[in-house]
Order: C-alpha cells, then sequence, then structure tokens
C-alpha cells in the first residue's frame, strides 16, 4: 500500500506534467442556471440537516450568485441503461479484482454497505478537484472572488486543469491539514494529489449532509453539472439528484458518485490502477457502479 510519503514524491514529480496543457478558458461563461435544489422534507432529511442546509442557501445566494460566476452546464441525471446479465457476469468476476478498490457508503446512517481496498492512497488524477475546491472555500471562509468561485465550477464540470491549479496556489498545507483534522476526513495528500476510496465517501457524507461551513450547496450544484463519467450509466434513470467526478491518467480510472435514491443518501467511490477501466475496458466502471448499486443499495 502506498504511503502518503510515496504518494508525495511521485506527485512531485508527476504533477506538472498533469496540470500542464490545458488553457484556462474566459471567464465569460456560456449561460447561466437557475439553482435547482431538492426538498429536504421529501427525502426526510432530519431538521438539523435542513437548517444546515438553509444556512447553505443564504450563502449560495448571497456570495456565489451575486459574485458573477455562473455553471456552464445543467445538472445530469442517471441514464438508466438497461442491466443485462452478461454485465451481472462481468461485475461478478471483476468485483474483486487486486487493481481496484471500493466504497459504498448510506450517507444518511454512515453505515457502510461494502468496502474493498477502501484505504488504499492512489494517484487522484482529477478527483481531487471537489475536494480542492472545498479546501479553498474553509480557507478563504467562504470570501472568494468570481474569478475563484468560476475556478471552482470549470473544475468541477470540465475538469479544467489550469483552474484546479490556480487553486492550488491560493491555500498552503497547513491549510490542508487543518480541513482534513476539522472535518474529520482521511488524512490524505489532497494538494500532493493523493486519494483514496474512503476518502471521497467521507468528503461526499459531509458534502451531501451539509457539514463542511462553507460553499456546500454551490459543491452539490457543481458536482451535479460534471460532464464525464461512466458510473451512472446502469444507475435506474428514477435517480435525479445525482453528483460527482472522475479521474483519468496514465493507469488511473476512478469516479465517485453521490445520489439519493428513494429519499436515502448514498455515494459509491471507486478508484483503481493497471489500466482497470482504460480504453476498451471503459465498460468495466459503469458495470461496477451498476453491480454495487444492485447488491447492496437496491
Amino acid at each position: 500500500m502506498n504511503t502518503r510519503r510515496d504518494i508525495l514524491r511521485t506527485a512531485l514529480c508527476t504533477t506538472p506534467a498533469v496540470l500542464t496543457g490545458c488553457i484556462l478558458p474566459d471567464l465569460q461563461e456560456v449561460r447561466s442556471t437557475g439553482l435547482i435544489s431538492q426538498s429536504s422534507s421529501a427525502n426526510g432529511a432530519p431538521f438539523l440537516v435542513s437548517g444546515r442546509r438553509a444556512a447553505a442557501l443564504r450563502e449560495y445566494n448571497q456570495r456565489f450568485l451575486v459574485s458573477g460566476a455562473t455553471f456552464r452546464f445543467g445538472p445530469k441525471p442517471a441514464y438508466g441503461m438497461a442491466w443485462t446479465a452478461e454485465l451481472e457476469r462481468g461485475y461478478a468476476s471483476i468485483k474483486h479484482d487486486p487493481r481496484l478498490g471500493y466504497a459504498v457508503k448510506n450517507l444518511s446512517t454512515g453505515a457502510y454497505l461494502a468496502e474493498y481496498q477502501a484505504d488504499r492512497v492512489l494517484v487522484g488524477a482529477s478527483m481531487p478537484k471537489p475536494a480542492v475546491s472545498a479546501v479553498l472555500l474553509e480557507a478563504k471562509q467562504g470570501n472568494l472572488t468570481r474569478e475563484e468561485f468560476q475556478h471552482i465550477i470549470n473544475a468541477c464540470d470540465l475538469s479544467i486543469n489550469a483552474s484546479w491549479h490556480a487553486m492550488l496556489g491560493r491555500f498552503s498545507a497547513a491549510d490542508e491539514q487543518f480541513f482534513e483534522q476539522k472535518y474529520h476526513l482521511p488524512d490524505v495528500p489532497i494538494r500532493a494529489n493523493g486519494q483514496s476510496p474512503r476518502f471521497y465517501a467521507e468528503f461526499f457524507e459531509r458534502l451531501v449532509n451539509y457539514k463542511l461551513d462553507y460553499g456546500c450547496e454551490m459543491l452539490l450544484e457543481a458536482t451535479r453539472r460534471n460532464q464525464f463519467g461512466r458510473g451512472r450509466w446502469y444507475l435506474p434513470a428514477e435517480i435525479t439528484q445525482v453528483g460527482g467526478k472522475t479521474g483519468t491518467d496514465g493507469p488511473y480510472k476512478h469516479e465517485g458518485l453521490w445520489f439519493y435514491y428513494r429519499g436515502t443518501p448514498y455515494a459509491i467511490v471507486m478508484y483503481s490502477d493497471g489500466h482497470f477501466g482504460r480504453e476498451e475496458n471503459f465498460w468495466r466502471i459503469g458495470a461496477v457502479f451498476g453491480g454495487l448499486f444492485r447488491e447492496y443499495i437496491a
């Protein structure tokens, strides 16, 4: 298992290559969209969560919306593609592949429904971008400029590396450590691009339950507009409240999703290396998410 020191050493050698090659787009965005949110009473969220959500909505309106930053795309639902016997056999054959790590978590109760190599730390590729955004929000206590808000949107919906790099330059390693300790998150090197399935399952739990002090509503909306990913393929189309992030680089293919299924929030997070889900094997990502959903949630 890679240690934090191993990840830091690897990232110091590879991060410049990962972060280069993307030009930051003009901050004048294509179009703005209205706030799309869900009713806490409809999903049975506890009153405490409702209170935190109300505070997050006020922050969203009074800071993000007035900043001039805008979302680029609309939210995406699950796709509801047919789950076949062939996919079921494929899932059964790969769910314990040694290149794979995953966590399935009920975000309402906090219970892990399934986990496999969930503490394995890998190079995160683009997966850290929502967490990097959250650390920046915490470091500045939510007081971001229009440009900084737009960097968050750019990094979460189109995974633009230049915006990611810009955010990294605005907070320190000490800010990262403070963030992880404050919210009782696993100690992974976010700035150095180290991640684990458990870290993101825990991060999604804090986000969906409005436990972060800054930016929850914005980050939930930003992750709902992610333009990439295959985890939604075989989740039922009735799932419309869903968001997440992907990470793809070299041998790595990662994805994490939070979603509401019949009123209860869940997370499925998958990390892999060794080209497990790359190129002609992209189908494996959808099969893992579809299979884990059917075995442990549906």
